[in-house]
């Protein structure tokens, strides 16, 4: 059956490089990993394990069913986004984006308080961040953390820089609040990725990394350590049928492909129902050695003029996306949970 294999040289590579950055750019600064939507569709136990290996001790995961999957291998989980049925392990925390989910929480429980700098997605005012403050106080929950995501890291322009400026304004705010009302300062984070990677001086507490952990870098600017980064997943499928074709022969729904000579053509089991984008008749996409997906691709199952038995589908996810006019992030978050992962 198909199957996703992940390279954990690779993974421990490009989380060595994001951790040499740091000593180089930063006096204190942990790497935290961001494994939400399934550790961005490469397998949540699976990189989790790894990372663990790795030191990492901080994580972000999406929901509260995330972070149970994790529950035991790391020091600290934030989970992003919802509001949690149950009450919070010890060594997780909530994103607060309002008011609703202070009013679920019980005393004693995380919190980490999200502030919009700029991005304007998610996160409180910061004229609103007094205001949170004290009902986190009032109400008896831990002020664990406050954040915020500078939207602009992949971008040319002075936006980034502004979102930084915004962020350090706001910490000299919280820690002139948490003074007022006697309560510990929280720990402190903004940056993504390509935040993490251009900025050349970084004083938060961590940064949250994501994509490059995992091989990749969406990014307008030329950053030489992007480069450098390896691909973690690769995508492999195994052979359903083989069969010769004369020239002329018609394949799949449409009959879209024609045959230019007699060729040996079998069918793999990976198609649009695993998250792989369907080919089309409009689409030119190849196999990591180079043998082209033939449309129009099934649910199910591709076909390839191929006889191998087992073929990469794909090692590096940014050529699919270059393809389908999209990013990395959308080719690997799409793939099913119901492949394989295996650690290699």
């Amino acid at each position: 059956m198909s199957e996703i294999l992940l390279d954990s040289q690779a993974f421990f590579h490009n989380l060595t490089l994001i951790s040499q950055h740091l000593k180089t750019h930063s006096t204190s600064t942990r790497l935290a990993l961001v494994l939400k939507d399934n550790a961005y569709g490469h397998g949540l136990r699976e990189i989790a394990t790894l990372a663990r290996d790795f030191g990492v001790q901080d994580v972000f995961v999406k929901t509260h069913c995330e972070a149970k999957i994790v529950q035991s291998l790391f020091g600290s989980i934030t989970i992003l986004y919802g509001i949690p049925q149950e009450p919070l392990a010890p060594n997780m925390a909530i994103a607060i984006n309002n008011k609703e989910i202070l009013e679920s929480l019980c005393p004693g429980q995380r919190v980490e308080l999200k502030v919009n700098t700029g991005m304007n997605r998610n996160g409180i005012s910061p004229d609103e961040v007094e205001e949170y403050i004290t009902l986190i106080a009032q109400k008896g929950l831990e002020l664990f953390g406050v954040f915020s995501h500078n939207g602009y890291g992949d971008e040319v322009g002075e936006d980034f820089a502004l979102g930084c400026e915004n962020f350090h304004t706001l910490k000299d705010k919280v820690a002139s609040i948490c003074a007022g009302l006697g309560i510990a300062l929280p720990r402190f984070h903004m940056l993504n990725s390509s935040g993490t990677l251009r900025a050349t001086h970084i004083d938060d507490d961590l940064v949250r990394v994501g994509i490059a952990a995992y091989g990749y870098l969406e990014c307008d600017i030329d950053l030489e350590i992007a480069t450098q980064l390896k691909p973690v997943a690769s995508l492999w499928a195994d052979r359903i049928s083989r069969k010769i074709l004369p020239k002329g022969a018609k394949i799949g729904y449409g009959g879209k492909s024609v045959l230019a000579q007699e060729s040996v053509v079998s069918t793999y089991d990976v198609g649009y129902g695993d998250g792989l984008y369907r080919v089309n008749e409009h689409k030119n996409l190849h196999t990591a050695d180079g043998q082209r997906i033939l449309p129009r691709t099934s649910m199910d199952c591709f076909s390839c003029a191929s006889d191998m038995p087992r073929i990469c589908v794909f090692d590096n996810a940014s050529l699919v996306a270059r393809e389908f006019d999209t990013i990395s992030y959308e080719v690997l978050t799409r793939l099913s949970p119901f492949i394989k992962r295996t650690i290699v």
